[in-house]
């Protein structure tokens, strides 16, 4: 069995998966793993091109590189999380970019305007892709 991901849009197609879910005959020998969760769709490739210039624009402004003021942008909007490292000391880590929603990747790009804004750098040129 290969590894497929789908979003089931489609009430047909649900019901579909659910029949078929339902049909499997369970054994011992065989090994099924079945998740469902509500999709949450990730920040879009635009919004991603859009923080990464405003961070290059601000480095330009402040003397910053643009991966010290991208950590600033995420940690001034989101703050820090606590995970145990393999000793089981607490450390703190940034949230990743890459697995934001669109909801949470507007509202840093949001922050970074502002900010940009406030500090007078000048509003990137942006190219997508």
């Amino acid at each position: 069995m290969t590894n497929k991901r789908w979003i089931l849009r489609d009430d047909t197609i649900r019901k579909l998966c659910l029949s078929w879910v339902g049909s499997i005959e369970l054994d011992e020998d065989r090994l099924l793993e079945v998740t469902v969760k509500p999709y949450k769709k990730n920040r879009s490739l635009e919004q991603n091109d859009m923080f990464h210039a405003w961070c290059g624009t601000i480095a330009d402004t402040t003397g910053h590189s643009k991966q010290e003021i991208k950590q600033i942008m995420v940690e001034s909007t989101f703050g820090t999380e606590e995970f145990l490292n393999l000793q089981g000391r607490t450390r703190t880590r940034l949230k990743e970019t890459s697995g934001m929603t669109v909801g949470e990747m507007s509202e840093l790009l949001e922050r970074t305007i502002q900010i940009g804004i406030e500090l007078g750098a000048e509003v990137p040129e942006v190219t997508h892709g």
